[in-house]
């Protein structure tokens, strides 16, 4: 198995796919049905757990298979690939912990794990790549990288290829800027020399789902947009679409001691992701900015009813 930042170009290995390959998701969250979709478009199958009644109706429906979780080690034995998204705990990666005998034992060859970027820490808005230490000492980093070196010392001696997704901060259509402002939960805040990436669930999707199906990505790589920039930056740009004027903004350093601890750690770190391994590997991004996601949204929000501005 190569090494943990060799990364193969895999343009032309990606445009592979009507195999119908069995891939379970474990911890099928908000961003489990861009995955799912473009698994099952590819036309693989997707098999998942999750509790939450209102997503097992919506994944259902888009074709994946829901099992209960007494049936997990049962359904991984004929597993191609295996994708994790559920969230660390103090043992690390719970997946790994409580299955880690049936899936060594399974058909699975490939594992893509899903992290974040948080893990590089606070580098004061200078540029980060996957070769960057990690310096972050925030107790929820801490642990996705427990989870990290777990997953890796898992896949070296169960002889399983392995993927480790590093995600910046997550938007789409039910979770952005747009509807905070719109149902007045967004406060702008400022603070110098202060930036952040972020990526679309589209190409979280489309790019996680090529992968479990293809099988032939390893190693570490960073999932971010071309664009870090800093929240007011990001801020404006929504208002402008929405034809709104931004309210006052507000200096960190006076509101900083208001904030929660996640929201405060958010705010300590500061860093540019480098996506060029990103970019090098599948080409163009299906949102390259927060600016075109941000105004496919607003323009799907525009055409739905539902939406008063």
């Amino acid at each position: 198995m190569s090494g943990f930042l060799c990364i193969t170009n895999l343009r032309e290995v990606l445009k592979i796919s009507k195999i119908k390959n069995k891939i379970v998701i474990m911890g099928l969250g908000k961003i489990s049905k861009e995955i799912c979709l473009n698994i099952i478009k590819k036309g693989s199958v997707a098999y998942g757990f999750t509790s939450n009644r209102e997503r097992t109706y919506v994944l259902r429906k888009i074709g994946v298979k829901i099992f209960d979780i007494g049936s997990f080690d049962t359904v991984i034995q004929n597993a191609d690939s295996l994708v994790i998204t559920a969230p660390p705990d103090k043992t690390g990666c719970p997946i790994i912990s409580k299955h880690k005998k049936s899936i060594a034992h399974s058909g699975v060859s490939w594992i893509g794990y899903v992290s974040s970027t948080g893990v590089y820490g606070d580098y004061k808005g200078k540029v980060v790549n996957e070769k960057s230490i990690l310096k972050s000492d925030a107790s929820s980093s801490l642990s996705r990288l427990k989870a990290e070196n777990i997953i890796k010392n898992f896949s070296l001696k169960s002889n399983k290829s392995l993927c480790i997704f590093r995600l910046s901060g997550i938007y789409g259509f039910e979770r952005n800027i747009i509807l905070q402002i719109l149902n007045d939960k967004f406060v702008p805040i400022y603070k110098r020399n202060h930036f952040f990436n972020r990526i679309h669930e589209a190409d979280i999707g489309h790019i996680i789902g090529t992968c479990a199906v293809s099988k032939n990505l390893e190693g570490i790589i960073n999932l971010s947009d071309n664009k870090p920039a800093s929240q007011i930056e990001v801020a404006q740009y929504a208002y402008k679409l929405l034809g709104k004027k931004i309210p006052k903004i507000l200096n960190y350093e006076e509101v900083y001691k208001q904030l929660s601890p996640i929201r405060r750690s958010f705010w300590e770190n500061s860093r540019k992701i480098d996506n060029s391994l990103l970019k090098n590997t599948f080409g163009k991004m299906i949102y390259p900015t927060y600016k075109e996601g941000l105004l496919d949204i607003h323009t799907s929000y525009l055409n739905n009813s539902s939406f008063k501005f």
